[in-house]
């Protein structure tokens, strides 16, 4: 059984980045600013910038050019915040969420695993109300509270690509193929599959 205990940082060896290659982190960043594991992006941008300019008035001005967070993005990343740590921990969470017709409510559901297709990041996870596998479109959730309740394993073939008739499905614009249930996934660090 594998251990989701958290680990110290690694460490690694000296990295030389142009000045190119440390912009288009940051432009990567700025693409999706409230993706998946942000605020640990924004980390390693500071760390790369107090490398490439040990001046700390002029790292200050570019990191402010360099990243914007609106008002509002203060309580999507900490929702998003707990559902990466329910991903990366594989704990139970307890989502406020609304579906795409506007109906709101409570949903227990084991999180396996973050995902994006076309425009959109998903959780996808076993649903205990639905007892089925379901994704939980990120920008609908409404809530989001982290238990302390180990999320089982479930067999990674369950969740598969989302069918056609649901809008990760839609988005990627093809049906799953069942000889292969990942394809069309994209699995982030923390998401086990």
């Amino acid at each position: 059984m594998a251990s989701t205990e958290h680990h110290p940082a690694a460490t690694l060896p000296p990295v030389t980045l142009t000045p190119e290659e440390a912009a288009a982190i940051a432009v990567a960043l700025a693409a999706q600013p409230d993706g998946p594991y942000a605020d640990a992006g924004r980390g390693a941008l500071e760390k790369v910038l107090d490398v490439l300019e040990p001046d700390p008035r002029r790292r200050a001005q570019l990191l402010a050019t360099s990243l914007w967070v609106s008002a509002e993005a203060g309580r999507s990343a900490e929702l998003r915040s707990v559902v990466e740590q329910a991903v990366a921990r594989r704990r139970v969470l307890v989502l406020r969420y609304r579906d795409g017709k506007g109906q709101a409510s409570r949903r227990e559901v084991e999180p396996h695993l973050l995902a994006r297709a076309h425009d959109h990041w998903f959780l996808v996870g076993w649903c205990r109300e639905r007892q089925a596998p379901r994704w939980f479109r990120e920008d609908r959730i409404e809530g989001a509270e982290l238990t302390t309740e180990t999320a089982p394993r479930r067999d990674p073939a369950l969740f598969g690509a989302p069918s056609e008739t649901h809008p990760a499905g839609k988005a990627l614009g093809r049906r799953p193929d069942p000889a292969d249930p990942r394809r069309g996934l994209t699995v982030l660090p923390g998401g086990k599959a």
